[in-house]
């Protein structure tokens, strides 16, 4: 186990992309043990031969149909006309519109990416600072995968063996509450630096907005309630929402042209090959963590410092917020999770609470260096240097991390949803 953790950080120090560090040290690991070759290629292949994985590409193609057929555009003019009109009300919106842009995408990083592009601009010309601007934004962009759907939820309920439904219902609170969370910080640095006050309500803006965005505002509620009322599985859903993109931009809107499609398709074949390469890394890897008993190891470490369940919580938060400033947030959960899996039984700590709580501490990690990728992609879209970004990023850093001791605190924020919709 220690040379296959070296060897991995070694690799990852050199340059080396996380997928290919993880299976070149895998791979050193099995050969070093005297193991066929062979288990390497079945640990990668098994490692992608899921059903449950086959909603991946489909969630990703349909938040890309749907922003290639301009609902996202839709959506920010809705978010405007209902809370434009407040002091700092640009800045408002941002928050507003990244949680309905949520229930689209469910990637953080096509989030950032898209309201970056589309915000900043319009902050700045509002008088706003740009470095406020990509910090708020990138902030915002941290509800994609909790809120559902999301690739995230997906993964970690396949790696965990629990319900998809169960978890994509477990994260509407808790993303509701960091939305929430984000607006009040907002709001307080608005009144202490005097934002702008951006025109006044209008009921007739705010009807004809909606009517706009509305079919985009319906898929999450077609996800959630397909599932709940047991008419369709995670995968089954998945191509439903497919088929709701393309009638929806083609028929409804008709801005979805071939292009349109083609552009959406070929993205979709990238984002899921960096996705499944790294699934399928992962698999050998934790395969050789358990075959060492990395678990048992785990185990005994943290149960040396406490036995009670919400201290556990508290070191497992504090560790996952530091694993999450230098790696990828898939590999995280894919290795970490079967190893903590006996922890969290043991203790009686809830599979889906712990689940949104390791995304949320992954999430807040995408901030900060000195790997934070929502950190880069916003200040590369916007040209805004790292320094200042940080210093604009803190109060939201701190907004969320309150955000997370609550949800640590107070399961019933997550598992109560679900239990009421059994």
């Amino acid at each position: 186990m220690a040379l296959l953790l070296l060897t991995f950080v070694a690799l990852l120090t050199i340059g080396l992309p996380i997928a290919f560090a993880m299976l070149g040290s895998a791979m050193l690991a099995i050969w070093i043990d005297a193991f066929p070759m062979t288990v390497f290629a079945q640990r990668v292949s098994s490692g992608v031969q899921s059903f449950p994985l086959l909603a991946v590409p489909l969630f990703i193609l349909a938040g890309n149909l749907m922003n290639q057929s301009g609902m996202s555009e839709r959506m920010f003019a809705f978010a405007r006309a209902l809370i434009g009109h407040v002091r700092g009300g640009l800045a408002q919106v941002n928050v507003v519109a990244s949680v309905f842009m949520s229930g689209i995408s469910g990637s953080s990083l096509a989030d950032c990416a898209a309201t970056t592009r589309v915000f900043v601009p319009e902050m700045e010309k509002a008088g706003y600072t740009r470095s406020f601007s990509v910090a708020l934004t990138a902030s915002s962009a941290t509800l994609a995968p909790i809120i559902p759907p999301s690739i995230l939820l997906i993964i970690y309920a396949w790696v965990a063996n629990i319900s998809i439904g169960d978890f994509f219902i477990a994260g509407i609170i808790p993303g509701l509450l960091i939305g929430a969370v984000l607006l009040g910080v907002t709001a307080l640095m608005a009144r202490a630096r005097n934002f702008p006050v951006e025109g006044s309500f209008s009921r007739s803006t705010l009807r004809r907005t909606f009517g706009q965005a509305g079919w985009a505002l319906l898929l999450p509620v077609l996800i959630v309630g397909g599932f709940r009322a047991g008419i369709f599985t995670a995968t089954e859903v998945a191509a439903v929402a497919v088929a709701y993109s393309l009638l929806v931009g083609v028929l409804i809107y008709r801005t979805l042209d071939w292009r349109g499609i083609g552009a959406a398709l070929l993205s979709t074949a990238r984002d899921t090959a960096s996705i499944l390469l790294l699934v399928a890394a992962a698999s050998p890897f934790a395969w050789v963590l358990a075959m060492n008993n990395a678990p048992q190891v785990m185990l005994g470490f943290i149960t040396s410092i406490s036995d009670h369940p919400v201290v556990v919580l508290l070191l497992l938060n504090v560790m996952l917020l530091v694993l999450g400033t230098f790696m990828e947030t898939l590999a995280v959960i894919i290795i970490l999770v079967p190893i903590l899996i006996p922890l969290l039984n043991m203790m009686d700590i809830s599979l889906v609470h712990f689940g949104i709580l390791m995304i949320v501490n992954l999430l807040v990690g995408q901030l900060t260096p000195p790997l934070g990728v929502l950190m880069f992609v916003s200040c590369s879209i916007a040209r805004v240097r790292m320094g200042a970004f940080l210093r604009e990023v803190w109060p939201f850093l701190l907004g969320l991390l309150a955000a997370l001791l609550v949800i640590t605190l107070v399961p019933a924020l997550t598992l109560w949803l679900p239990a009421t919709l059994r």
